[in-house]
């Protein structure tokens, strides 16, 4: 900013302009400004005599980037326009200016203003005649309005510019997010399939290895099929996530696979089982585990066949596990396990029927078995008339 306030003076008398120039040229403008100066700002004032002429000078300053602070406007320039015509094309030109008019009947003039200038705040009054200290106070006035102004409009830019800035950053920034969540998705849709096609290749080989266990076992066919179907419904009822549902249909497909190392002859016989016998087939569980430990699933499927017959009061093999000691997905295995085994047929025996399997869970409920577990097979067998299908891996 200039260390000098531009001040435009028209009158069409010469004397009054040489008044114009005494009173402020004489004397400090008392506005503070942003200067290198030690000095205050000073007035600069430049005279003209007719209309036409104070619109040409403030055309010229707005374009030389030198606007005028203020302009002293007479009402009465004969034999040219008014100073009220010179009033509306000034504002046309610079509405940032602020104009006094010089008149000497403020109420006859101030009719012959036009509407949309009657309550404008760049359009003053002064009464002819006037002192010379309040040709000084309206120039000081008006000078700090102006430098305000100014201040405000060059604050509104640089908040504008800012804005922009930081509009067009948050835009890119969006972008970048944008295609970075566009790469994302499409990792994650081929992850998903990758994770699909292993699911199915795990599945495939769960199921094939159960297959390969119970040729060895044809009197018991279909038996793990079954237990994996009644655990996963009663996991489901235990409001399960999916991913656990998962691992606990799998381990409950081959929850038998350590039968593998038995002897066909004691899997198959067709009578009860001798106190060595049953000692043999109650290694089944560890031989299982041995079997699946080295086996690196997202699930602790080769615990689950460890433990699945564990019983709740510690009686259960071969670790005497009690309690919450137990994984819960061997808790439901172990439940599903006694329904399917006393409702099917045996090579020993026939079947002793769903309700006598229903009813030891229930009279072992909290003893022997797990009572949420429990709860949830009578359930989803008694209120949402779940079936076994023999035999089927789904």
């Amino acid at each position: 900013m200039s260390d000098s306030f531009r001040i435009l003076a028209v009158d069409d008398d010469p004397g009054l302009q040489d008044i114009y120039r005494d009173i402020l040229e004489s004397r400090p403008a008392r506005v503070s400004i942003a200067t290198d100066a030690d000095a205050l700002p000073t007035f600069g004032v430049h005279c003209c005599g007719q209309a036409r002429e104070a619109v040409e000078a403030v055309r010229r300053g707005v374009a030389g980037q030198a606007p005028f602070a203020a302009v002293f406007l007479d009402v009465n320039l004969p034999p040219g326009p008014s100073g009220i015509w010179a009033a509306e094309e000034v504002l046309r030109i610079d509405p940032a200016t602020n104009i006094v008019l010089v008149t000497g009947g403020i109420g006859s003039e101030l009719g012959k203003v036009p509407q949309h200038l009657r309550f404008s705040d760049r359009l003053l009054f002064l009464q002819k005649p006037f002192h010379p200290q309040e040709i000084v106070q309206f120039a000081t006035a008006l000078a700090a309005k102006w430098v305000a102004e100014r201040q405000v409009r060059a604050l509104h830019h640089t908040l504008e510019e800012l804005v922009n800035r930081r509009t067009a950053e948050l835009v890119r920034t969006n972008q970048q997010l944008r295609r970075e969540i566009d790469h994302r998705k499409h990792t994650q849709k081929e992850l998903q399939e990758s994770l699909g096609r292993l699911t199915g290749i795990i599945d495939g080989t769960v199921m094939a290895i159960a297959t390969m266990v119970e040729k060895r076992d044809p009197y018991t066919s279909g038996h793990q099929a079954r237990v994996a179907e009644l655990a996963r419904a009663i996991g489901r009822e235990l409001g399960l996530p999916p991913d656990r549902l998962e691992g606990l249909y799998i381990a409950s497909a081959i929850h038998d696979i350590g039968k593998i190392s038995l002897p066909a002859e004691i899997l198959s016989k067709p009578s009860q089982l001798s106190s060595i016998e049953k000692s043999l087939i109650q290694v089944h569980a560890q031989a299982g585990y041995d079997i699946l430990r080295m086996v690196d699933f997202p699930w602790p499927v080769a615990t689950i066949v460890l433990q699945h017959h564990e019983r709740l009061n510690g009686t259960g093999y071969p670790q005497g596990l009690a309690g919450d000691t137990i994984l819960q997905e061997a808790r439901i295995v172990g439940v599903a396990d006694v329904v399917e085994t006393m409702s099917s047929h045996r090579p020993y025996r026939p079947s002793i029927g769903l309700e006598k399997a229903l009813e030891e869970i229930t009279t072992h409920r909290g003893v022997l078995y797990d009572p949420a577990a429990v709860d949830a097979c009578l359930k989803v067998i008694r209120e949402k008339s779940f079936e076994f299908v023999d035999p089927v891996f789904a």
